[in-house]
């Protein structure tokens, strides 16, 4: 998350998510992998670049025999992966990293599964080859919904999102109220599917800033009809 600015920089990134869901989805209020929007999720964070000589093929191989751990020890999580698409980066400042992995679940389900990631022989064993193959720095942070079109979200694995960094000017309280009055007036042209907030908790002290807007729209043309709205003012 180097390449973007504080408080007002956008990063545009393609998301990717690969199928390794905690549940089947049994209720059209629950994002796919049963995440509740109602509540906070805790989101493992893994900013990931590919040692030299490894590629993509043999990390998904790798990610794969983690979803069957994951799946056997009873810790599956909703996985999505974010590769860059419009960023800062130029030859002056390049990505620091070629993708990043989101983990989503509840808080008791990442902390189980940490546990048996480190004391199972199975877990210990894809580890190693985890950084055999890549170098990720692993985060953890907080997701708050703010609006979600659950059905879209759901509707499809491929989607576009900005990142914004931002640093508070008032007070938490009066954010939150900003925020949620911004919601609710939502206007329909915007194009987007889903605005989240997201929250570094533990390994974030050099985000680009204290907080990150997520937005995320099904594909370039909705982007493009937010980038309209917010050109027309």
């Amino acid at each position: 998350m180097r390449d973007v600015p504080q408080r007002l920089g956008v990063a545009v990134v393609l998301v990717v998510s690969l199928a390794a869901l905690a549940a089947a989805q049994s209720d059209s209020q629950l994002f796919t992998g049963g995440l509740d929007p109602a509540g906070p999720i805790n989101v493992q964070t893994q900013l990931c670049k590919l040692n030299p000589g490894r590629t993509m093929a043999e990390y998904d191989e790798m990610v794969n025999g983690y979803f069957e751990w994951a799946r056997e020890n009873d810790v599956e999580v909703t996985f999505i992966r974010q590769t860059p698409y419009l960023t800062h980066a130029n030859p002056a400042n390049p990505s620091g990293y070629d993708f990043i992995e989101f983990l989503g679940s509840d808080y008791e389900t990442a902390g189980a599964s940490w546990d048996k990631w480190m004391s199972t022989e199975e877990g210990q064993r894809l580890n190693e080859v985890w950084q055999s193959i890549a170098t990720c720095y692993v985060k953890m942070a907080t997701l708050r919904t703010q609006w979600a079109d659950v059905e879209a979200l759901n509707a499809d694995d491929e989607r576009i999102v900005t990142w914004n960094w931002c640093t508070p000017k008032r007070s938490i309280p009066q954010l939150m109220a900003k925020h949620r009055s911004m919601a609710e007036s939502r206007p329909e042209e915007l194009g987007n599917i889903g605005w989240f907030i997201y929250i570094p908790r533990i390994g974030g002290a050099n985000a680009p800033g204290d907080f990150a807007h997520i937005v995320v729209y099904p594909d370039v043309a909705g982007l493009m009809a937010g980038q309209k709205w917010l050109s027309d003012g």
